[in-house]
């Protein structure tokens, strides 16, 4: 006799809490026809923005990261910590381009994630190799379908990606705390556009992509700026992106800037989430945290690139915590510029004799090698702080370029927040670190090391159709938008090398 009333009730009541549910994902996740005022946003304290291109040969490493991410969560309370939300947007290697050996983790298509907590048994399968499948955690949730910015074969190369998501995020998240996280491949410096050729100061290759795409400096930074997005730490994980002239584009951007000045490794992403569990964290302390998740990781490393690979210098382990103040940055921008004036002042022969004794690369021979100089797809780089610290202690250079050379050290002083730069070959200590806990610097001398700058042409690289003639030491300022007085400098270190 009460039966039909009470299936009744219970059938009212499912709809009711099935119609809530949905309006409450169209309100959430539905960027189309929305009315902001309606939107009920994901608030916390961190917003933690994942870019995995993973659309390439890092396909199961990328995959491992996203794990990672998960299992942090768990360590940070299980389920959706409320102080810490994460979104990851996935793009994967496809079927056709993956591995053979069984173990690789292919979701090739294109997808978006909040990611939950992942349990250790879980996690401990995934990372065995016994099961190859893409598997996420059950508390995650996948908003692939909510959305209509993302193809099912997203170009991750392409800035208007980058710019959907930063909008989306921007638009139904909000967070005291906003980190962007990068995560494939990295090129070094070069330009951003010239004559047609493409910039080799560049991330996030697309290999899906026939025309070759990847994203630039620029393109982060006008994502950023056009998502609305008060982003507080960049943090690049992938390779080559700690150069001078990438920081002064990005400058204003964020907070700091997170990144490797050379070849790298993925960070600790377990790690680097788990930190967020002392709830008195900081941008910068989350800065140092990525740094120092690095350094645990690979402090008993010692990679060396081959010389076919064109490396020149016997460590590629490094990971610095870089100020984005437009102020900290500007000032590093004029004392390096005023360096190359005192350093040009001093003669064709003098500036030649500084560069054969600090910085000249040879990537077939290591011994060779100047100073703490790291390889770059197109350019070479070295890092500008060990560079001043030779220079102050010349004999045979003037007053003047002596203090310019300590006004470098003093803005680099203020610009790297954190460093850590691993071992050199055939040594069992690491070199230098600069505010990171449980190391302290080791390297002769004090001074902050870990940002590059532009040195000389890669001779190897094959980038640009081998075109050796690059026009890069005559349009530098055009091209990185630096410093006119360190092109000026380059020319004549390498007069003999190109026609102008």
């Amino acid at each position: 006799m009460h039966k039909k009333p009470f299936f009744n009730f219970l059938r009212i009541a499912i709809l009711s809490v099935a119609m809530t549910s949905f309006l409450s994902s169209c309100f959430l996740f539905y960027e189309d026809g929305d009315d902001d005022d309606e939107i009920a946003k994901q608030t916390s304290d961190w917003l933690i923005l994942d870019y995995f291109d993973a659309d390439n040969n890092l396909n199961d490493d990328l995959f491992r990261d996203l794990v990672n991410q998960q299992c942090a969560l768990a360590s940070l309370g299980g389920g959706f910590a409320p102080s810490v939300r994460i979104l990851a947007l996935w793009d994967g290697q496809s079927a056709t381009g993956a591995a053979d050996d069984g173990n690789t983790r292919v979701h090739p298509n294109g997808a978006l994630y909040e990611l939950g907590a992942m349990d250790e048994n879980t996690f401990r399968r995934l990372n065995s190799g016994t099961d190859t499948s893409f598997l996420m955690s059950a508390n995650t949730k996948e908003l692939t379908s909510s959305v209509s910015w993302l193809s099912y074969e997203p170009n991750m190369g392409d800035v208007s990606t980058l710019t959907n998501y930063l909008k989306w995020a921007n638009k139904y998240y909000s967070a005291r705390n906003v980190v962007l996280m990068l995560s494939d491949h990295g090129a070094g410096t070069d330009a951003e556009s010239f004559s047609g050729k493409q910039s080799a100061r560049s991330l996030c290759f697309d290999d899906s992509d026939k025309s070759g795409s990847y994203l630039t400096a620029t393109d982060v930074k006008n994502a950023i700026k056009d998502s609305g997005l008060n982003v507080n730490v960049i943090w690049q994980d992938c390779c080559l992106q700690g150069n001078a002239e990438t920081a002064y584009l990005l400058r204003g951007c964020a907070d700091y800037l997170v990144t490797s000045a050379n070849t790298s490794y993925s960070n600790d992403h377990f790690a680097v989430i788990s930190s967020l569990a002392d709830s008195n964290s900081t941008p910068l302390s989350f800065a140092k945290a990525i740094v120092k998740a690095y350094a645990d990781k690979l402090k008993n490393s010692n990679m060396q690139m081959g010389a076919d690979e064109c490396a020149s210098y016997g460590t590629v382990l490094t990971q610095v915590a870089f100020n984005l103040s437009s102020a900290k940055q500007n000032a590093l921008y004029s004392a390096i510029d005023a360096l190359s004036s005192a350093l040009i002042a001093e003669g064709a022969s003098k500036c030649k004799a500084v560069y054969n004794n600090y910085l000249v690369q040879d990537g077939n021979d290591f011994d060779s090698c100047k100073g703490m100089a790291y390889h770059g797809s197109l350019v070479y780089l070295n890092d500008i702080g060990y560079f001043c610290k030779n220079l102050i202690a010349d004999s045979s250079l003037s007053a003047n370029t002596k203090s310019q050379a300590s006004r470098v050290m003093s803005a680099l002083d203020g610009i790297i927040a954190s460093s850590w730069i691993g071992k050199k070959e055939g040594e069992s200590q690491y070199q230098y670190a600069k505010n990171v806990a449980g190391y302290s610097g080791v390297l002769d001398g004090q001074g902050s090391f870990g940002l590059t700058i532009a040195t000389q042409l890669n001779p190897y690289c094959t980038a640009h159709g081998g075109d050796s003639k690059y026009p890069f030491y005559s349009h530098y300022s055009q091209l990185t938008g630096y410093s006119s007085n360190w092109g000026e400098l380059m020319k004549i270190w390498h007069s003999n090398e190109l026609a102008y």
